[in-house]
């Protein structure tokens, strides 16, 4: 998806290093933001083609608020919400049905354990 742009947001500084560079190594475009407020600002200063985003950041369900309001505003906008909330909790909370994804206001669901590659074949899916 060359010249695609992605966001991702998340605390962990070395994630995003790390996510950065493989997906501008696929060819896309990529911005970071490390909190909620940033995932926001960087959405008003220029619109990304997907949002890659942690569900827990400055608080245990950071993520969702701002997948609601991405999802909000920009509707059409693809959002995969990204957590280690299963591995941290023992929870389940992969989306069971479209129902579920719209609870949460997202497209994708990938645990953090994902590879870079499942990641890129998610993105790939949700731009074509």
């Amino acid at each position: 998806m060359a010249g695609k742009r992605v966001l991702i947001v998340d605390d962990d500084v070395e994630f995003v290093k790390l996510y950065s560079l493989f997906l501008r190594n696929k060819g896309f475009e990529v911005g970071a933001a490390y909190s909620a407020s940033e995932a926001i600002e960087a959405l008003e200063r220029s619109r990304p083609d997907a949002v890659i985003l942690d569900v827990m950041m400055e608080h245990f369900d950071s993520g969702f608020a701002v997948s609601k309001e991405i999802k909000g505003k920009y509707p059409d906008l693809p959002v995969v919400l990204l957590t280690a909330i299963g591995e941290e909790t023992g929870l389940d909370f992969k989306p069971r049905d479209d129902s579920d994804r719209d609870l949460m206001h997202a497209d994708a669901f990938l645990d953090k354990g994902s590879s870079p590659e499942e990641l890129l074949e998610k993105l790939n899916e949700l731009l074509s």
